[in-house]
């Protein structure tokens, strides 16, 4: 069974100009590091906020390139933090 990468299906045309993301950044040990919701498997760090986008757009154009030809240029705008819902940590204890 051959598989098919996901954008290679789409017409150029079709592709969406700009697309919103959900971009989750930890701070931790003085950097940065976040994932990104809509493309699993996307997994950047960086030691400020531009150095972790920056690693952010390389890893979402590796994602999107089709196999032979080079990643297409990404583009993220600045970080717009957003409320979180709410966010905890527990240890796992063994009785």
């Amino acid at each position: 069974m051959t598989r098919m990468h996901p954008m290679g299906t789409m017409k150029k045309s079709t592709m969406p100009q700009n697309q919103s993301l959900h971009v989750s950044v930890r701070h931790e040990d003085d950097s940065y590091w976040a994932t990104v919701e809509e493309f699993p498997g996307v997994f950047a760090t960086g030691d400020d906020l531009d150095e972790l986008r920056a690693s952010l757009e390389e890893g979402i154009a590796l994602v999107l390139a089709l196999p032979g030809q080079q990643p297409p240029t990404i583009k993220l705008t600045p970080f717009r933090p957003e409320p979180a819902a709410m966010g905890a940590s527990a240890e796992l204890v063994f009785a």
